[in-house]
């Protein structure tokens, strides 16, 4: 079916419909409409032919409104539409190629609880292969330095041989270190002679890897090879120091950056994983309007259970919450939901049963929908002032409304005209100017109880309050938003078990428009 026709017969919906009318079905010709209102306004229409059962439709149709008021709060047109993937991945689910599958509202729930849990264990794997990458190009490059602080105590020079030609040195410098050779030849100089060094008649076969004996060589000798490599290592070393914990900050409008005078920050420690592994994580999604209130505030958390060791495929896990959210909370159809609400356990529904061993399982899931601007953990206000001089002064201010909340890596992005150049007159943290996407970024490593306010003010030549918007922050945390916290982990007959977890809050969209 075109997609033409589609919107002719959602069009013609309306003008078919009579007010005060008892039944939900219309029919024409050849169509007929099932539909059932779930809002103000708002209906959820069955498109089907009149030689179809309309029980099944009916049926179908019911199934479409609930997943619909599970999935989003159909009294707010808005979050319906703010919810629109998820609502069409419930419809595609429900209806394939035209037909009705064999699902019902358990399935749907199932299914959208199982979307991304390995998706997940797979993010932290790579962020973990990493950050080993990192650390060992850093021992690299410690490694090529400390080489050639020794290669210059032992006297080593370039290119150094004796009067009778022979080279000091081997082809190597240590069992793991293979020089680099330099396409370009170079003289072979001497030391205590001036004459040229003596011609062996001598030949020996070289592989790619070798030296040619009694001839200059064709590549550049160990010590410069090794100079080259160890530059390069240092280098790279450099720029991933710069791009970790250095940000640039912009000299001026073509010149080229320099880096921030602050010092380069640890790697983080991988988290140790133990035999019973939980991971909470939680996606917070907030937009504010220019004046500072809140539009939409929504967090989606989910905790993961890992378990590595199979003595531990029935333990029970002990939480405890300080919910001062009213937070909406699931638990996994095979989580004994009445233990979990009388004593906080979470714990598996069958005696028998047991958690699938390496592979991670969603045991529980929360979502805070609020629209109260005191709930907002970061508060960004951002003031465009024209001066009617041809330049505007910005102040952006920030403020942590939740001091439990220690904020790390916070990133506040802001656009700018293309092409102008902004001059900051006060900062709390440090800056930089994007080229290539025209923005400024505003970096403050830490945002806690001690440190919950700051401002940045600049001036940049324009007119237009309104090309600062919108405003985009980013940041990571290791406390959760809501309060939940794992007290114990208990096998099934009340024995300890060591665990280890892991906590993140991130924003999946955070911007003042």
């Amino acid at each position: 079916m075109p997609r033409t026709r589609i919107e002719g017969l959602l069009a013609s919906f309306p003008k078919l419909m009579v007010p005060g009318q008892q039944h939900t079905t219309i029919e024409t010709e050849t169509i007929r409409y099932v539909y059932q209102p779930i809002g103000e306004d708002m209906y959820v229409v069955l498109i089907t032919s009149r030689q179809n059962n309309i029980v099944q439709d009916m049926d179908t149709l019911h199934l479409i409104a609930r997943a619909v008021s599970d999935i989003c709060d159909v009294g707010d047109q808005q979050d319906v539409v703010f919810h629109g993937f998820d609502v069409i991945q419930a419809f595609e689910e429900i209806i394939s190629q035209g037909c009705r599958d064999n699902v019902d509202i358990a399935k749907l729930r199932t299914i959208k609880e199982m979307e991304s849990h390995e998706e997940k264990i797979q993010e932290i794997i790579e962020k973990n292969k990493e950050l080993e990458a990192k650390q060992e190009m850093k021992r690299q490059a410690k490694f090529f330095d400390q080489q050639r602080r020794e290669a210059a105590k032992r006297g080593f020079s370039e290119g150094a041989v004796g009067s009778s030609g022979s080279i000091l040195g081997g082809g190597r410098m240590g069992s793991s270190y293979e020089p680099l050779i330099s396409p370009a030849p170079e003289p072979i100089r001497t030391y205590g002679s001036d004459s040229p060094p003596a011609q062996s008649g001598t030949k020996v076969s070289s592989t790619a890897r070798g030296m040619r004996l009694g001839r200059k060589p064709k590549g550049a000798d160990i010590l410069g090879a090794m100079k080259d490599e160890v530059g390069l290592a240092q280098e790279f070393e450099d720029n991933l120091s710069i791009a970790e914990n250095e940000p640039l900050i912009s000299t001026g409008f073509g010149s080229s950056s320099t880096p921030a005078p602050v010092e380069t920050a640890p790697a983080r420690p991988l988290v140790d994983m133990k035999g019973v592994h939980i991971q909470i994580d939680e996606h917070i999604t907030a937009i504010v309007n220019r004046d500072g209130g809140l539009e939409q505030m929504e967090v989606k958390g989910d905790m993961s259970l890992i378990i590595s060791d199979d003595a531990y495929t029935g333990v029970q896990v002990g939480i405890e919450t300080n919910d001062s959210h009213n937070a909406q909370v699931k638990t996994h159809p095979k989580i004994d939901k009445k233990k979990y609400q009388t004593s906080s356990v979470l714990a598996l529904k069958d005696p028998s049963g047991s958690f699938p061993v390496s592979q991670p399982i969603g045991i529980l899931k929360w979502r805070i929908v609020s629209g109260n601007e005191e709930d907002i953990p970061l508060t960004i206000n951002c003031w465009p002032s024209p001066t009617g001089s041809g330049t505007v002064d910005v102040n952006i201010e920030y403020e942590l409304n939740n001091t439990e909340l220690e904020l790390e890596d916070v990133v506040v992005t802001i656009p700018l005209p293309l092409g102008a150049q902004p001059t900051v007159s006060d900062v709390d943290g440090i800056y930089s100017v994007d080229r290539v996407h025209n923005v400024l970024q505003w970096q403050i490593p830490s945002i806690d109880s001690s440190n919950k306010d700051g401002s940045l003010d600049f001036s940049i030549p324009g007119s237009d309050a309104g090309m600062f918007f919108p405003v985009q922050v980013s940041f990571a945390c290791k406390k959760p938003y809501y309060g939940i916290a794992v007290t114990s982990v208990t096998t099934p007959d009340s024995q300890d078990v060591e665990f280890s977890q892991a906590v993140s809050l991130m924003p999946e969209s955070y911007s003042v428009i």
